[in-house]
């Protein structure tokens, strides 16, 4: 006869066996025992299907279609709008040329630069072909740059640069004016205040555009003292001076170096200066 101490256990163990074997008997409830979220899981997802996100989510799936289409007719309208302001613009007066701006100018007269760029008043703004009327300036021989740009909404603006001499050329009593460039822009019966050109006609327009780039390059205190230039090549420029000394300057590159040992030698020298080596230079 088992003590008190050991039957609760064998009743318990018998428990144990008998719910075994019901769970065998009933496979349903076995099913159940391992699952038992299943059902609440079903009623879950029930209840989630009319849950109040699930109906907004809904409703902004409505929307969409709705914001893109507003979207699209919005697009159609600014590009019809634009469309017909362009069609305004370009067939109507309501942009037209009202005012020719001229600057920039000193020598050339403002009338002559109108008259050749040809613009009409009255021309819708954007019928306005500003190429051919910045070719027609810059035909005179006085404009070395010109630009001609619409001004919004009813005005030409141009806008050039003169060319600057720097040199001039006697043939038969009448200067002619070079720019920097080698360019014969102009003439007149008086000559200026400027370097004379004494190389000839003859020359290379290469020495002749060395010889007009180092007197455009001279600092002050030199350039007052030169009469004339020549160069019988690119690299044999010679300058000669008011005191009628003779400066071989060589080509016409490094000058400020050259115009730097000229200040201090040429106070020395009675009848020429080499400075055509700056570093080097010779006087006699």
């Amino acid at each position: 006869m088992p003590d008190n101490q050991t039957m609760p256990r064998m009743r318990g163990r018998t428990d144990r066996g008998r719910d075994d074997r019901d769970r065998r008997a009933d496979p349903d409830a076995a099913f159940d025992d391992r699952y038992p979220d299943d059902d609440l899981d079903d009623r879950d997802l029930d209840e989630g299907e009319d849950s109040p996100a699930s109906a907004g989510r809904s409703r902004r799936a409505g929307r969409r279609p709705v914001r893109g289409t507003r979207m699209l007719i919005g697009i159609i309208a600014t590009v019809i709008l634009l469309i017909a302001a362009g069609l305004v613009a370009y067939f109507t007066p309501l942009m037209s040329v009202r005012s020719v701006e001229v600057s920039g100018t000193s020598v050339v007269s403002r009338d002559d630069i109108v008259a050749a760029a040809r613009i009409a008043t009255g021309t819708p703004l954007l019928q306005v072909d500003t190429r051919p009327a910045a070719q027609r300036i810059a035909a005179i021989p006085r404009i070395k740059t010109v630009r001609v740009a619409r001004g919004y909404p009813s005005s030409i603006d141009i806008t050039v640069v003169e060319r600057t001499a720097v040199a001039f050329e006697d043939r038969s009593g009448t200067a002619h004016l070079y720019d920097v460039d080698g360019v014969d822009f102009a003439q007149q019966p008086k000559a200026p205040a400027l370097p004379r050109l004494t190389s000839g006609t003859d020359v290379s327009d290469a020495a002749r555009r060395a010889a007009l780039e180092v007197v455009a390059g001279l600092p002050d205190f030199l350039s007052r003292q030169v009469v004339s230039v020549a160069a019988s090549s690119p690299s044999d420029v010679r300058l000669t001076l008011r005191d009628r000394k003779t400066v071989v300057w060589g080509d016409a590159d490094r000058g400020a170096d050259k115009a730097r040992t000229l200040r201090f030698v040429l106070p020395r020298a009675d009848d020429e200066v080499n400075v055509s080596a700056p570093e080097y230079p010779t006087f006699r």
